[in-house]
């Protein structure tokens, strides 16, 4: 008879207690055939995987019916003129519930807490016996016939056996089964730059990108202000101390889809979103130069994983972090080999407004003064003067940018001279060289080759973006400290550099270096402007001194005088001859 029970009903399922140990040792004695012990262990499994199975597919439709705000996490960077950070880095959500169970559940890391529930399947060898009970609200499991065995806080795979552990010693010699059967649901609360702020129920296993979901996405998306690096979970007691903080980063879980960059909550957790902070800039040999936010944890590493990785096989190649200390800059020589091999040492952590540069096979310019991150940065395509100061992090306080200058590499043909004009009027005697020439002979030695004619102020200044001249490689960009000056120089009695007043005008800065000297050429008056080296005539009304310029008096070559006055003599002597000679004819 009871076989026949059996076989039509081998499964039983009960909510009372319904175990009874002298049956159980009485049935110890006799066993089933194979056949039927699977088949039985079978149909077990299947209705154990049922509850959990429905929980995933029914948080699978829950994620799709949600996918139209999926958006609040789409916006993980702001673009800007020198930033990369990358609009891709939005995220699948419609998959992390199917991950969760992947990555916690069938791997024993769930974390188990009150109301979570249990399938307890002990086969006695004459039938099984299964029974489903919960964890407690003071975290302990009550097994019937064995007392209560407390597991809430511990990772499933430990809980599971602290429960068969606990029957096993109740009961010997039994085959035990013990399953999740059903996921607790909890608050948690969400704070910070999300839409709506609150309590949000979380059911079993859900990630902080879930939550944040929940709450309706990030505040202000469009202007990327909320943090995406730095969101914190809270552990807090009950009456809402913390206790425990983690980080969440779901840039770099995005990138790697490590699960510690956006791990699961549990039960007193409170997720809090801040605004976006500090950035660390990482550029050269990596596929996504940029700025990003910055987050304490970072290291070199996570800089080139923010960098999408180094283009080619620039392992080997060097780098080096660029750190300003109050006003100088520290430059940290990096192994980026050793520091992608994780070597402590080598990859040492990150500081905000750090900047790792790595050399790589590309064409560099250099930038030279007054910035604050001066050194060499890859060409990029479409690179200009004003994209690669703004990289560079500005100029600092000190900066003349009436004196700054872009120098590009001038070659020149193999026995060929500079410029030829200039060489051959340096040979030709001081008498026999015009005022043109003289102008000519000075500005050209006033130049610096290779010099492009870009005004900075213009562009820096008044916005001007006809001075905003792009770049080659091998160009060096010079900005000097400002040296509040005006060189008079040439022809005055005292050459020298004159403190720049904004009053004054090209004669009071003549003035100021002791006047005209006896030989000078008062009307050939030039300045040269500090950033082009242009010369112009101070005839020009237009003409403004600025610091950095130089005014120069041209002088006339000794016995020029004499020589002109012989010249004029002659002339008048030829015009007399001609006049009398014209008068002679009337008369005849």
């Amino acid at each position: 008879m009871d076989g026949e029970r059996h076989r039509r009903n081998p499964v039983r399922f009960a909510r009372r207690p319904r175990w009874n140990c002298n049956r159980m040792n009485a049935l110890r004695k006799s066993r089933l055939p194979v056949s039927s012990r699977i088949l039985i262990w079978t149909l077990v499994a299947c209705t154990i995987g049922q509850p959990s199975l429905a929980f995933a597919q029914r948080r699978g439709s829950e994620g799709e019916n949600r996918r139209p705000i999926r958006s609040g996490l789409d916006m993980f960077s702001r673009r800007s003129g020198s930033a990369s950070e990358d609009p891709d880095f939005g995220l699948e959500l419609t998959t992390i519930s199917k991950a969760a169970f992947d990555a916690v559940i069938r791997t024993g890391r769930y974390v188990v807490g009150p109301g979570d529930g249990f399938y307890v399947v002990v086969d006695t060898e004459k039938e099984l016996v299964a029974e489903e009970v919960f964890i407690g609200a003071e975290g302990t499991l009550i097994i019937p016939y064995v007392g209560s065995v407390p597991i809430a806080g511990l990772p499933l795979s430990k809980a599971q056996d602290a429960i068969a552990a606990a029957i096993s010693g109740r009961f010997r010699h039994l085959d035990i089964a013990v399953n999740l059967s059903r996921l607790r649901s909890f608050p948690v609360n969400v704070i910070g730059e999300v839409e709506f702020p609150g309590a949000y129920l979380v059911e079993g296993v859900e990630q902080v990108s879930e939550l944040i979901i929940k709450a309706g996405g990030l505040l202000d998306e469009t202007k990327g202000l909320a943090s995406l690096r730095n969101i914190e979970i809270r552990t807090t007691t009950a009456d809402g101390q913390p206790t425990n903080v983690r980080s969440a980063d779901l840039i770099l879980w995005n990138l790697t889809g490590d699960i510690r960059y956006n791990p699961f909550v549990v039960d007193g957790d409170q997720v809090f979103v801040p605004v976006k902070g500090d950035s660390v800039t990482v550029s050269g040999a990596v596929h996504r130069p940029g700025s990003y936010e910055y987050s304490p944890a970072d290291r070199v590493s996570d800089l080139v994983r923010l960098g999408r990785g180094l283009i080619g096989d620039a392992s080997g190649s060097t780098a080096e972090v660029l750190r300003l200390k109050h006003d100088s800059v520290e430059r940290i020589q990096v192994d980026l080999r050793a520091a992608l091999s994780g070597n402590p040492s080598a990859n040492f952590p990150m500081m905000a407004g750090d900047k790792l540069f790595i050399v790589g096979d590309q064409p560099r310019v250099t930038v030279e003064g007054e910035v604050r991150f001066p050194g060499a940065y890859p060409v990029t395509p479409g690179l200009t003067l004003s994209a690669l100061i703004e990289t560079a992090g500005g100029f600092t306080e000190l900066a003349s940018l009436g004196q700054s200058s872009v120098i590009r590499r001038v070659e020149f043909g193999v026995g060929k001279e500079e410029d030829p004009k200039l060489a051959r009027l340096l040979t030709l005697p001081r008498n026999q060289l015009t005022d043109g020439d003289l102008a000519y002979i000075t500005m050209k030695t006033q130049q610096v080759p290779g010099r492009l004619p870009v005004d900075f102020v213009s562009l820096f200044e008044g916005g001007n973006k006809a001075e905003d001249a792009p770049l080659k490689g091998d160009d060096v960009i010079r900005v000097p400290r400002l040296r509040p000056t005006v060189l008079v120089n040439g022809s005055v009695v005292s050459p020298a550099a004159i403190p720049y007043n904004a009053t004054y005008t090209v004669a009071d800065y003549i003035r100021a270096a002791g006047g005209f000297a006896e030989n000078a050429r008062t009307g050939n008056v030039y300045v040269i402007v500090g950033s082009t080296g242009n010369s112009i005539p101070i005839s020009q009304k237009a003409v403004k001194v600025a610091p950095g310029d130089a005014i120069y008096v041209p002088s006339r070559v000794a016995g020029q005088s004499w020589q002109t006055f012989r010249e004029v003599l002659t002339v008048a002597g030829q015009i007399a001859t001609l006049v009398l000679t014209i008068v002679a004819i009337n008369r005849n």
